[in-house]
């Protein structure tokens, strides 16, 4: 996996470079991408490369270490910032906590306490990179099983109405994130998308050939196929884990879906 990028901002040159030389970055993950002596320079550095973690002194000339987490934080609102400061001072704290600054160490400088710190957040960013990797392979396996609908979205886009194109794939992504939930409809689509229910059901329709509705119920029951493979699965957990509070309501579509019950269908994998 690839390793968390830290950006370090110190003005004073020999805590700098104890920073940069005191700790070993590589064993913790890390990759320090760059050491800046201003906040201007640590912007500017973060224009060519976006670091996962910003370090920064709070007391540097003209940007402080403050202002340039306001920057970070407009700019690039996953970068995770650590003040490391001598600034001990209540007000400091205060507007450090405003700007949801991830952490606070004050000086004189610990390696231990910043290889700890440095290290959890790294192992954090990871987790979360790791999690994000499994959606996104799950993700793709439930738009492997919608081949219809992913070849038409295509065309639709080279027709020239890449705008269309891109909500229809929006309201698509939503309903894959979101189609085992039970109180999951239309309505939420809709809202992530920003287009009325009845225009998005519309526009779904000409670009896949059928409705959010539809495709929602295809959705789950594909879902429920896959988990019906299992040899011990037990058809009433499985009607729960893909949205459905109705056994018997879940038995008819799956029949209409496939020609067999739910039941018949697990049986076939025994």
């Amino acid at each position: 996996m690839e390793k968390c990028k830290l950006l370090i901002a110190e003005d004073v040159a020999t805590v700098r470079e104890a920073l940069c030389k005191m700790i070993d970055w590589p064993s913790l993950g890390v990759d320090l991408t760059g050491a800046a002596e201003s906040g201007e320079e640590a912007l500017e550095l973060m224009e060519r490369n976006v670091p996962d973690i910003l370090l920064t002194d709070i007391g540097m000339p003209k940007t402080n270490g403050l202002e340039l987490i306001a920057s970070v934080t407009e700019k690039y609102p996953n970068v995770k910032c650590v003040i490391l400061s001598g600034l001990n001072e209540f007000e400091h704290a205060r507007q450090a906590i405003r700007l949801k600054v991830h952490d606070y160490i004050l000086k004189p400088i610990d390696p231990e306490e910043i290889q700890h710190t440095i290290g959890r957040i790294a192992e954090q960013l990871k987790r979360e990179r790791s999690k994000q990797e499994e959606l996104r392979a799950a993700e793709q396996k439930v738009r492997e099983r919608l081949p219809i609908l992913s070849e038409r979205l295509p065309d639709l886009a080279i027709s020239g109405n890449v705008k269309k194109s891109k909500l229809v794939e929006q309201a698509l992504s939503t309903m894959i994130a979101g189609f085992r939930s039970r109180d999951f409809s239309l309505a939420d689509v809709a809202a992530n998308v920003g287009l009325s229910e009845k225009y998005l059901n519309q526009l779904f329709k000409e670009a896949t050939g059928v409705t959010v509705y539809a495709c929602l119920i295809r959705l789950r029951m594909d879902e429920a196929a896959e988990l019906l493979k299992e040899p011990y699965a037990k058809v009433y957990e499985v009607c729960d884990r893909i949205g459905y509070a109705d056994q018997d309501h879940f038995r008819e579509s799956f029949k209409k879906q496939f020609g067999v019950t739910p039941t018949e269908y697990r049986n076939r994998f025994l």
